[in-house]
């Protein structure tokens, strides 16, 4: 009996252990930079990273664990991939229009998410990133507009 009760807790303890993910979910080696994101009237800190495909022609923009409004009850990853990308030694100017997100895990772009746009700009140190959601989406994502203005943390 003492055998099977301290299966039973070593298989709730590990059960548990597997459900905390302490690891970041940044890609590795890309650009993040902290600041604020604002939609509409509602503020966040949070992090976006930029990672350039390998030939800076094109960038992958991370949104973090990101929230939409005060009372969004969950967190989203985003990613929108290859997002065209133009390089100057001074800069890095990147735009899309009508491109489908990645959310959280999901293997496929969800159209559901769909941005109407979204433009960015890397200056040294500094994105200044805007991006405005497709007017045919459900629901309150429809139409809303985001603005980031953050800086590069390299530590």
């Amino acid at each position: 009996m003492k055998n099977i009760i301290r299966i039973l807790l070593l298989s709730v303890a590990t059960a548990f252990q597997a459900c905390i993910d302490n690891s970041t979910t940044f890609p590795e080696e890309s650009g993040v930079f902290y600041g604020n994101l604002s939609v509409g009237d509602y503020t966040e800190y949070t992090g976006i990273s930029i990672t350039p495909n390998s030939d800076s022609t094109a960038v992958d923009v991370f949104f973090d664990d990101v929230k939409f409004a005060k009372l969004m009850p969950v967190r989203v990853d985003i990613t929108v991939k290859n997002v065209p990308c133009v390089k100057s030694a001074e800069m890095s100017v990147f735009s899309a229009l009508d491109i489908d997100p990645y959310m959280n895990t999901e293997k496929l772009p969800q159209r559901g998410y769909r941005f109407s746009e979204i433009t960015g700009t890397v200056i040294g140190d500094e994105l200044l990133l805007s991006a405005r959601m497709a007017d045919d989406l459900e629901g309150t994502r429809a139409g809303k507009r985001f603005s980031f203005r953050g800086e590069r943390n390299d530590d």
